[in-house]
């Protein structure tokens, strides 16, 4: 049985993150993300796009546990992934906060690490996870 926390090899054919009819509405205007679902597998590069105001910074601050939603779910690993969870599963930076362009890939990794509180196995883990360790030397400029 797989649970949040395993980070064993994942099955790159099932979802590692699902989505699923996520909806945040302001006050009672419209919807500023009104029954977002997708999911993305191991490996899978996955890009929101949309014009300013589109909602592309609600849903991942939403996605992220860092906004409430009216409605909606999101999943790990197939299993319910509560909002008060999902720091300890997934990260997101916003892009307002920017690194030093003469920064190396590893200093601004290792910060970042800092700043959730992650231990240095879960950084390192990380990096290799995601394939970082050929660009960790590169200034965050060259990009």
């Amino acid at each position: 049985m797989s649970t949040v926390s395993d980070r064993s090899s994942p099955d790159r054919s099932e979802p590692l993150l699902s989505v699923r009819g996520l909806t945040k509405r302001y006050g009672s205007g419209g919807a500023a993300i009104d029954g977002v679902t997708f999911s993305a597998v191991a490996g899978e590069i996955l890009g929101i796009i949309g014009p300013n105001g589109a909602g592309k910074t609600t849903l991942l601050e939403a996605v992220a546990g860092l906004l409430p939603v009216n409605s909606g779910d999101v999943f790990w690993r197939g299993e319910p992934l509560h909002a008060s969870r999902r720091r300890t599963v997934l990260f997101y930076l916003p892009d307002g906060v920017r690194p030093y362009q003469d920064q190396s890939a590893a200093q601004v990794v290792s910060f970042v690490g800092r700043v959730f509180r992650r231990s240095d196995a879960d950084i390192t883990w990380t990096v290799e996870a995601l394939g970082l360790q050929p660009v960790l030397r590169q200034r965050v400029h060259a990009l």
